[in-house]
Formats: structure tokens, C-alpha cells, sequence
């Protein structure tokens, strides 16, 4: 503790030298957190935007949403209390989109955020999904930026996973998290059909396979012969007399498929049964029990965290973000962004398998791509519920005792085998009311999905809107034997805007034709998807007829580097007057060496509209790094006006044992500002 006081001190006695700039912020977030690329799936993306106090803004401020997959159907939305909603459609094609709010005025950096489509509803369920490690002896979590590992070890298949429907014990366990891969020594696999000890294992939980070595039935065969006119195989018996092959227990590799296991047919090229090296790593928890969310982060209890050999905090209770910036996981909690003082402290009441309760004090929050970070000071109550993929939710009440208090909850249900519905329902500064909702049911042959969303206000500003959803689709039809799939039904909207005067209603017909994965060599491949929908109604909004269509090309440049490539044309009387009709994205990665770079960008061909985001990191040494950010958004205002936000960044990063400090400067602020305890470009 004595460490921390010190910590805490420096970073006190550094924020004397700069003031903080005062610059707007934006925080994005989504309930749920992943969605199915369905062509109509909705999702409610929320922008919250503070000033540098950590006040809200004042309504009618202008946001602008934008997606590098799917599209919006409104991309530009006014704020009340502070908050901006804009309703995230579905696209035909799976995978990982960037989301982008920005506000037209320009006076604050774009904030991005990391939606997933998932290419069937099934996959849903791994949003929820959690493993359960559990040991007498040491387990120990290890992090960097290219590790996330938990290991454990106790004699007598002292250490216990639990994964679904997956039982594992043994002596020694190491779980790669990201990847969802297990590795163990001297255990014992209960999955399915199979319940048997193997010397060495190598799972790939998700997937539900892997290899191992341990016994098994098997022929012994040592020729083949001729019984009467059929040819067969043969063993030989202790005197060498020919008789019919025999079975005999064996050893040595198999694979497991789905709960089942067959002797491996294959050479092991690979060294599936080699632990990672974590004995570099700077920062370690350790623990008696772990329970791992892999796409969200871990729950300890009995942990203590170790930076090197020194133990610097012990708590009965304790949750870690898996995807946090610093390799320390102290610096989850304090670090200096920007000359301002960040803390982020939760104080645990319960923690628990399926149950998570907490106090969090939060201050100097960073929103978006810049380096500022807001003076506002939290204190929040958050409860967490979680079954794995049977239900999931949560209760928040943030901001306690400030005006802008608001209160959050929400709730995702399974409710049997063919249908899910979730729940979210927002109060912000107890001004207004916001709800979503969702009901999916698949029946024999088809699906039926209900989406609505509303909004009211009681002070300030006068509001009201609700927006209805309802689609019934039909399963996938194969054309032929193309590598395509027909997906067509019945939708119907409602939406009424108290705002704008105006209830829209209307229902019509629509088809989607959205192709397989198509391999154009070894490390590329082409996906496409065009939707057509026609509508008819009451002052219907996005009448008549809209096409939408997408078409992405991926590309393995080598092991270190890929890029994505979308083309994107959208006419359906929405989006046209922000992002026109045609659009081209493009997402690249390299990272090999001492070398890091991430560009992501989109272009209309119609408006004058573009993004660009570039993000490059270099290691100069083993002490000294350098960073570049670089940020650029343009929207058109009018036919003959467009807004822009241009900023880059420029960091100098020094390694002092475990941690890094850095230097940094802004177009936007023009001046210099100190990073520690985590320094981080964006």
C-alpha cells in the first residue's frame, strides 16, 4: 500500500504543471453487445456527451453516427439530457464493425467503438458464455499486449475448469483466453461420451475439439490374408498362427470431436502441447478461483496482485478488464492522461459465479481519440446478474449525488430452445424515459423478430417517440447449387415523433440474397449481400422502393498483416443526405517486430464525406517508444458547407522497469501533456 501512496503522489505533484483543456468528450455503448447480420437485426447505440466538467451537453446538440457495417437509420440525432440514441441496423455480412460518434460542431474527437455481427444466431449465446478454473494450489493470471493466460497447478488433479458441458481436472492447466484454448497435463476430460485420463491435452473449448494423448481400442493387426475368397486383416497369436485382427488397448494420439474421440490419423506439426512462457510478463494476479468471462474480463477472489516479485494489493474480491491498455493491471485503476488524474476504483460487495455487486468511484474519464480527459468526479452502483447463455443483465445507478444522475437497466432472457428477448430501459437525470426492446421466436420454417424502441421526457424539453419493428422471415433457401442464400418475408414499421409532428407507419415485402464466403486464392476471399425491401403506408418515410447492398473482400497480406476492403451502396431515402449512395471502407492491421499500425477509413463517392483513423506504434528500444495518432472527420453540412475535425497525435513513451511514461502533443490542445502509470496513445 505504502507503493500505491507513492504512485499516487508523483502523478498528484504532476498535475500541478498543466491545466486540463477544456474540450467536450463522447462515450458509446450498446445493449446487447453483439448482433446477428441478418439484414434487419436492430440495436440502440447511446452517445453520452459531457464537456470537460463532466457536465452534459446542452440539448439539440448535433451527433453523428456512423458504421463501417450495417448502417443507421437516422445518422444524425439531437441530444437530450446529454444523450444522443441512433438505431443500428443489421447488414447481410458477419464480422466486426467500427462504429463512429462525432458531433457537427466539432469540438470534440470522434469516439469509436467495436460492434460484432455474428454470422448465425447460435453464436449469440458466446456473449455470455464463462469458464471456471478453481485450485487448492497456485493459479495465477499473467497479461500483456499479446498474452491474456491463467495458469494453474495442484497435485492429484487438484485443479478443476469448467467450461459448459466441459469437465476438466488435472494437475497442471494453462488457458490461453482470447483463443479459448486449454492446455493440461495429467487430466482427466468428462465431455460427451468421454470420460477418460489423458497425459496431455490440447482443447479448443468453443469449438469443442482438440487433440490428446492417452489409451484407447484399436485393432492389432499384423498382415492381411485371405479368409475363403475375401480378403481380410490379421493378427498373429503367441505361437504365430494367423487369426482374426484383435482388439488391444493402445496409446498414443487422438482427436476429440464433439464429445467423442478417434485415434489420430494425422502428424502433430504443430506443438500443441507446449505451455506458453509467461515467466517475463510485469504484472500477475493470483488467486484460489477465477471465473473467466472471455470477451469481457475476469472475477477473482482470495487475489493478490504482484507487479514483478512485489505484492502490491490483496483483496478478498476483485475483477479485471481483459482488454485494458496496460500491461500492469494496477494501472487499470490510477494513471495520469493528459496532465489529468484518472481513477477508476471499484469496491467489491459481492462477487460471485453469476453475481457481481460494487461501488465505483471514477474520474478524469477519456472519451474518444483525443488525449483529454474530463474533470467530473462518480460514484456508481452497478449490479451484475449473469446464467451463461440462459440470461444476462444488470442494474446501474450512476452518478449518485450529482444532478445528472441516471439510472440503467437491462436484461437479455432465453426463454426456451426457439426464442430470446432482452429488456433495457434508461432514465437519464430522472428528466426522461427511454426503453428497448426485442422478441425473437423461430417456428418450423420461419422467424419472427419484434423491435421496438421509445423515448419521453416530463421536464426540459418536451419529447415523445416510439418505433416498432415487426419482421417475419423465412429459413434460408440454397439457389441451386450456388454458393448463395435467399432469405425473404413480411415487415411493418410504426414510429410516431412528437418533434417533427409526424407518425409514419407502413408494411411491405423484402428479400435478401447474401452469398458464402468466396475464395478467390489462399488468403483471400469475397462476401456479398444485397438486400431489396418495397414499403407502403401512412406517411411512410423511406417508402417505396430501397436497395441495399455490400460487398467485402478480405486479404491475409502475410501472418502479420490483413486488410479489409467494403463497398457499400445505400439507397433507401435515409442515409443519402450524410453518406450518399456509394461508399468504400477499408480496415488494415500489421503487427510484427517492434511495429504496430492500425488504419481504419471510408469514403463516399457522392457527398463529401470521409473518415479517416490511423493509428502507429513503434518501439524504438527496449525503453523507448514513439506513437502516432491520426484523426480525421468531414460531414457535409449543406450542399456547399461541410464540417471537419482534424487532429493528430504524437507520443514518447520511456520504460521505467515495469511502467512506461510519455510525452505527448496535439494538434487540438497545442501543448505538452504527461502520460503515467499506463501511458497510452489511444
Amino acid at each position: 500500500m505504502l507503493r500505491n501512496f507513492r504512485t499516487l503522489s508523483t502523478a498528484a505533484l504532476v498535475l500541478g504543471f498543466a491545466a486540463a483543456h477544456a474540450q467536450q468528450g463522447i462515450q458509446l455503448n450498446t445493449f446487447p453487445t453483439v448482433s446477428v447480420a441478418d439484414g434487419r437485426s436492430t440495436t440502440t447505440v447511446t452517445a453520452v456527451i459531457r464537456d470537460a466538467g463532466g457536465r452534459t451537453v446542452p440539448d439539440g446538440t448535433r451527433v453523428v453516427f456512423n458504421t463501417t457495417l450495417g448502417s443507421f437509420r437516422e445518422n444524425v440525432v439531437t441530444t437530450s439530457n446529454g444523450i444522443a440514441r441512433a438505431v443500428l441496423v443489421a447488414g447481410g455480412i458477419p464480422g466486426m464493425a467500427t462504429v463512429t460518434a462525432t458531433l457537427l460542431s466539432g469540438d470534440a474527437a470522434p469516439t469509436t467503438l467495436e460492434f460484432e455481427f455474428v454470422g448465425d444466431r447460435k453464436l449469440l449465446s458466446t456473449a455470455q458464455e464463462f469458464i471456471e478454473i478453481v485450485t487448492p494450489g497456485a493459479m495465477q493470471y499473467t497479461s500483456d499486449n499479446l498474452q491474456k493466460v491463467i495458469s494453474a497447478s495442484a497435485p492429484d488433479k487438484g485443479v478443476s475448469i469448467r467450461y459448459r458441458d466441459i469437465l476438466v481436472t488435472a494437475d497442471d492447466v494453462q488457458i490461453d483466453i482470447p483463443n479459448y484454448v486449454l492446455r493440461a497435463r495429467k487430466a482427466r476430460l468428462k465431455f460427451g461420451k468421454i470420460d477418460k485420463d489423458f497425459e496431455e491435452l490440447y482443447l479448443r473449448l468453443n469449438i469443442r475439439k482438440g487433440i490428446g494423448t492417452t489409451t484407447f481400442t484399436a485393432k492389432r493387426i499384423d498382415g492381411i490374408g485371405f479368409t475363403g475368397r475375401n480378403l481380410a486383416f490379421f493378427s498373429e497369436d503367441k505361437d504365430g498362427n494367423k487369426v482374426p485382427a484383435q482388439d488391444v488397448e493402445r496409446f498414443g494420439v487422438v482427436e476429440i470431436r464433439g464429445g467423442e474421440m478417434v485415434p489420430s490419423t494425422t502428424a502433430l506439426n504443430t506443438p500443441y502441447f507446449e505451455f506458453e512462457d509467461v515467466s517475463s510478463v510485469p504484472s500477475t494476479i493470483r488467486a484460489k478461483k477465477a471465473i473467466v468471462f472471455p470477451r469481457k474480463g475476469i472475477q477473482f477472489q482470495k487475489a493478490e496482485v504482484f507487479v514483478g516479485d512485489a505484492r502490491v494489493m490483496k483483496m478478498p474480491l476483485f475483477e479485471t478488464n481483459l482488454y485494458g491498455n496496460s500491461p500492469l493491471v494496477t494501472d487499470q485503476f490510477v494513471n495520469v492522461n493528459d496532465n489529468q488524474l484518472a481513477i477508476n476504483y471499484p469496491h467489491y460487495l459481492s462477487l460471485k459465479p453469476g453475481q457481481t455487486s460494487l461501488l465505483r468511484f471514477r474520474t478524469g474519464e477519456r472519451y474518444g481519440r483525443g488525449t483529454q480527459a474530463n474533470r467530473g468526479m462518480f460514484l456508481d452502483y452497478e449490479l451484475n446478474w449473469n446464467r451463461g447463455d440462459e440470461m444476462d443483465g444488470g442494474l446501474t445507478l450512476s452518478g449518485i449525488g450529482r444532478q445528472d444522475w441516471s439510472l440503467n437497466a437491462r436484461q437479455f432472457l432465453r426463454i426456451d430452445d426457439r426464442t430470446t428477448a432482452f429488456l433495457h430501459a434508461e432514465m437519464p437525470a430522472g428528466q426522461s424515459l427511454f426503453g428497448s426492446m426485442g422478441l425473437s421466436r423461430q417456428f418450423d420454417g420461419f422467424q419472427v423478430n419484434l423491435n421496438g424502441n421509445m423515448s419521453r421526457s416530463w421536464r426540459g424539453q418536451r419529447y415523445s417517440n416510439q418505433d416498432l419493428t415487426l419482421v417475419a422471415e423465412k429459413d434460408t433457401t440454397k439457389v441451386g447449387r450456388l454458393p448463395l442464400r435467399l432469405f425473404y418475408g413480411l415487415t411493418s414499421i410504426y414510429n410516431t415523433d412528437s418533434r417533427i409532428g409526424a407518425i409514419q407507419s407502413g408494411t411491405g415485402v423484402y428479400t435478401r440474397l447474401q452469398s458464402l464466403p468466396l475464395p478467390i486464392d489462399k488468403r483471400s476471399n469475397l462476401s456479398a449481400s444485397v438486400t431489396a425491401r418495397h414499403l407502403s403506408g401512412s406517411n411512410s418515410r423511406g417508402g417505396g422502393m430501397a436497395l441495399l447492398g455490400t460487398a467485402t473482400m478480405t486479404r491475409r497480406l502475410s501472418s502479420a498483416a490483413s486488410v479489409v476492403a467494403t463497398y457499400d451502396y445505400t439507397k433507401d431515402n435515409f442515409n443519402d443526405t450524410i453518406l450518399g449512395n456509394h461508399r468504400v471502407s477499408l480496415q488494415g492491421y500489421y503487427n510484427a517486430g517492434r511495429t504496430g499500425l492500425r488504419l481504419t477509413g471510408s469514403k463516399s463517392l457522392d457527398v463529401d464525406r470521409i473518415s479517416l483513423y490511423g493509428d502507429l506504434d513503434y518501439r524504438v528500444s527496449d525503453t523507448w517508444r514513439l506513437g502516432l495518432g491520426y484523426t480525421l472527420d468531414r460531414y457535409p453540412l449543406s450542399s456547399t458547407v461541410s464540417n471537419t475535425y482534424l487532429d493528430y497525435t504524437f507520443l514518447v513513451g520511456y520504460r521505467i522497469g515495469w511502467r512506461e511514461v510519455g510525452l505527448t502533443w496535439s494538434r487540438q490542445t497545442k501543448r505538452i501533456g504527461f502520460q503515467i502509470l499506463g501511458a497510452t496513445l489511444n
